[in-house]
């Protein structure tokens, strides 16, 4: 199901958009979209529903808390698995990284 949405754009943001359609032959609509999808925040489709809610909670969470959460410093409240602690910084440098920021380089491998 698709939905019909409308945006205004910078018309320096849409020439940019209109050159790359140009010159790769694609439709405008084919990289907006494919711009949209590159630049989304990380996606929990392929993570345990039980886990949903503690992540999503890091969305509301500042740029140095979130490193705070991936350098170990900022635990989550009450007795979590291993396996959520793993998917908490991954889900926390994902942000970070959606959010501009640089990955340090330790953690590359986690979010490409």
């Amino acid at each position: 199901m698709k939905k019909k949405v409308q945006v205004e754009l910078p018309a320096s943001i849409y020439n940019l958009l209109q050159e790359i359609a140009d010159s790769s032959g694609w439709p405008l609509q084919e990289v907006m979209l494919q711009t949209i999808k590159s630049g989304m925040p990380p996606s929990l489709s392929k993570v345990p529903e039980a886990f949903h809610e503690g992540l999503l909670a890091l969305n509301k969470l500042g740029d140095r808390d979130l490193l705070r959460v991936v350098e170990g410093e900022l635990p989550p409240k009450g007795k979590k698995s291993p396996e959520f602690e793993l998917l908490r910084k991954t889900y926390a440098l994902r942000l970070l990284k959606w959010r501009g920021h640089p990955i340090p380089h330790p953690f590359e491998a986690l979010v490409s």
